[in-house]
């Protein structure tokens, strides 16, 4: 077991960042650079002294120093620790060096890491119950109870040691994910909002703060998925609606539409290889320059497939839309407008179908 709460005092995060090539300056509270993990033009990286943690809204990931280091030399997390933590020699990579980051190793959960996430995301959706706060929170930015309860979002009230505790190994897997530093849920405050499998099950999660707050996001240490594929893909879709956020991701549920969120900008080829398993793909990413250059990468990769879906004017993203009265008409306007071609199915799962036909 290792003490994290000492490795991130020893290794200040904007440190580790310099060390391994990336010039930061500084933007009010927090620090920017290019990020060392994609090919980036302009700077996507932020850096948080104050909170010892980074996040990149291109990649959609982030962490603290053990995650950056481990993205960086491609290391797993026990490992990083201990060439942080020491005992393996670590050396920093030279300042001004340039090397670009290999390719993280991907990782899938192994047995416990799995039973955890499932066990987490079952007391924070028991928790949202509980918290008024937090369903108020949900309610103004339009997703109603109903697609809280089936989409399992939840809210971290704290408890989650004390849940594991007992279980061989499990709190372990818990700080290896990101979940627990000591005995302290690390995503505690946030809305959590999880990925499912075909059976419902949950597989990875990101968490929101409530407010403005920074990071505004934290993630497992985990590879992001394309949010909600599994599921749609089970369903046997032939058409999504691509967003590019978790909350764009929950308003398309709350509009019976079925989505996938990319998390971010950045596509993958495996994201690509995904993404042509439906015959429609309607592209609705944010209205800026970042998911207006990402949805021009997807129309060039996807071909006929993708159908770029404009929002109304004035309006960012889904998830500002869907705060809106007539949030919902206006974006099916938009998708008729994005593919006129009746005879082509809209992308509305089961559970919504007829309330989307009523629209």
């Amino acid at each position: 077991m290792f003490d994290t709460e000492a490795i991130r005092a020893a290794h200040p995060i904007a440190d580790a960042v310099e060390n391994a090539g990336v010039s930061l300056r500084r933007s009010g509270p927090r620090l920017v650079g290019l990020c060392p993990f994609h090919d980036d033009r302009r700077p996507s990286l932020l850096v948080y002294p104050q909170t010892s943690s980074w996040f990149c809204f291109s990649c959609d990931a982030g962490g603290d120093v053990i995650d950056f280091v481990g993205r960086i030399r491609g290391t797993g997390f026990r490992e990083t620790a201990e060439l942080l933590a020491g005992t393996g020699g670590f050396r920093p990579l030279p300042a001004g060096s340039g090397r670009r980051a290999p390719p993280p190793a991907v990782r899938t959960p192994d047995g416990h890491e799995a039973a955890v996430i499932e066990a987490a995301v079952s007391l924070y959706a028991g928790q949202l119950r509980r918290s008024r706060r937090a369903r108020s929170y949900l309610r103004g930015r339009g997703i109603g109870e109903e697609t809280a309860v089936r989409l399992r979002v939840g809210f971290a009230a704290g408890g989650l040691a004390r849940r594991l505790r007992g279980r061989n190994g499990w709190l372990d897997a818990a700080r290896r994910l990101g979940l627990l530093s000591g005995e302290s849920d690390t995503l505690a405050g946030r809305v959590v909002i999880p990925d499912l499998d075909a059976r419902g099950r949950a597989t990875w999660l990101t968490a929101r703060v409530l407010g403005d707050g920074e990071p505004r996001y934290l993630n497992l240490r985990l590879p992001s998925p394309l949010l909600g594929f599994e599921q749609a893909r089970s369903q046997r879709a032939a058409a999504c609606v691509l967003t590019e956020g978790p909350f764009d991701w929950l308003t398309a549920g709350e509009w019976g539409l079925r989505g996938v969120a990319l998390l971010g900008t950045h596509l993958s080829r495996d994201a690509l290889s995904a993404l042509r398993s439906f015959r429609r793909v309607y592209v609705a990413l944010d209205a800026d320059g970042p998911g207006r250059r990402a949805s021009a990468r997807i129309r060039a990769g996807l071909g006929a497939r993708a159908h770029l879906v404009p929002l109304p004017g004035g309006v960012h993203d889904l998830g500002e839309l869907g705060t809106r009265p007539d949030g919902r008409a206006r974006f099916l306007r938009s998708l008729q407008q994005a593919h006129r071609e009746e005879q082509e199915p809209c992308p509305t799962s089961t559970h919504h179908d007829r309330r989307a036909r009523a629209a």
